[in-house]
């Protein structure tokens, strides 16, 4: 706009957020939802509402029978979906990082594998795997009984293995509304203990090769050699397998919340010197080169330009099967069956929903689901 432009509007400087920057808004959500967190749970233990744990005990297990079954005659799997309107719409999700917080010291960080976010949901012998909507996407049997029902938030990722973020329920603890650094020793505690990740069957009642559990590491932001164990291997994962999507930022206050909040952000592993400012040579170089061709260093502007190309793809009719869209690898994603939506788009930040799957992607996960 010239000198002798007029301005949009007179009463600018008088809009509420005016001069008030992402990253700012941001940090007055966070403190909003902290001091939310704290009147929330005095009202909840006054009102005696129930929680999780006391809704999982009222709601009615599903049959067990639910399992892949074999037709004899016709020798075709059939299989049976389910969908739970406890567990829809539970999974929690972040925000992006616009800022590096002045309180870095109280946040916790774990790596991300690329997959689809779920609840995995253990109940006697079967564990069953619903996604952001309530919709059963897989059954595993357990190789033996459960007493406590337990609840997990995690990514399934290509290697059939569900990598636990967080959790819900576990050992007869409802963790919803503790906070994040007794939720997280608590979930490392109980997964040693009771030998979580030992509890799946090796293969499926058809043969194939079975799912796994896993417990994804978390890194204390307060201590500078964590920091170090944490960016500085490469890749994050062994063999590179699975593949890294990113970091989720937990503050150690948050309470486990249905859907999206501020105490939970997001960064791309390319991204993290420019928000974080970091001391050269912490993240391991090779992150930093493994960065789309989009991505000149100004994370605010391609988080924008991220946010609205998620948003025309949500925009496009589904029946419309040829779709291009933003990818991390700086590489197009043009109707590629082995560049499946549900890996490139269910992961973390993204809020996206398994209607906008294409049919070659929903065949991959039919593949998954109920074995």
């Amino acid at each position: 706009m010239s000198d002798t432009d007029e301005p949009a509007s007179k009463f600018i400087d008088q809009y509420k957020n005016y001069g008030r920057t992402d990253a700012i808004l941001q940090e007055e959500r966070r403190q909003r939802l902290l001091d939310k967190q704290k009147r929330c749970r005095e009202l909840e233990l006054d009102a005696g509402r129930p929680g999780l744990l006391e809704e999982l005990e009222t709601d009615q297990p599903a049959d067990e029978s639910m399992e892949c079954q074999q037709n004899q005659t016709k020798q075709k799997k059939r299989i049976r979906i389910i969908t739970s309107k406890l567990f829809a719409n539970k999974v929690q999700q972040s925000e992006w990082m616009h800022e590096r917080p002045d309180d870095l010291e109280q946040w916790l960080v774990r790596p991300c594998p690329v997959g689809q976010r779920c609840l995995l949901v253990f109940r006697q012998r079967l564990v069953i795997a619903f996604n952001k909507r309530g919709r059963s996407i897989a059954s595993i049997r357990l190789k033996r009984a459960l007493r406590d029902a337990i609840v997990l938030d995690c990514i399934l990722a290509k290697d059939r293995t569900f990598y636990i973020l967080d959790a819900l329920v576990l050992a007869q603890v409802d963790l919803v509304n503790c906070d994040c650094q007794f939720r997280f020793a608590w979930i490392e505690s109980k997964y040693y203990e009771h030998s979580l990740g030992e509890l799946f069957e090796t293969k499926t009642a058809n043969g194939k090769e079975g799912f796994r559990l896993s417990l994804l590491p978390s890194y204390d932001l307060a201590h500078h050699g964590a920091l170090e164990t944490c960016w500085s291997q490469y890749p994050a994962f062994a063999n590179g397998t699975p593949k890294l999507d990113g970091y989720l930022f937990y503050h150690k206050e948050s309470h486990y919340v249905y859907g999206k909040t501020p105490l939970v952000v997001w960064l791309f592993a390319f991204m993290l010197n420019d928000v974080l400012k970091l001391p050269a040579g912490l993240v391991n170089e090779q992150y930093l080169s493994d960065k789309p061709a989009r991505y000149t260093g100004n994370y605010a502007e391609y988080i924008e330009e991220f946010d609205r190309m998620q948003a025309k793809r949500k925009r496009k009719p589904r029946a419309k099967k040829t779709t291009q869209t933003m990818d991390t690898t700086g590489e197009s994603v043009d109707d590629q069956p082995d560049a499946t939506l549900w890996e490139a788009m269910e992961a973390a930040p993204l809020d996206s929903d398994d209607d906008d799957l294409r049919p070659k992607e929903e065949d991959a996960m039919r593949q998954l689901e109920m074995e």
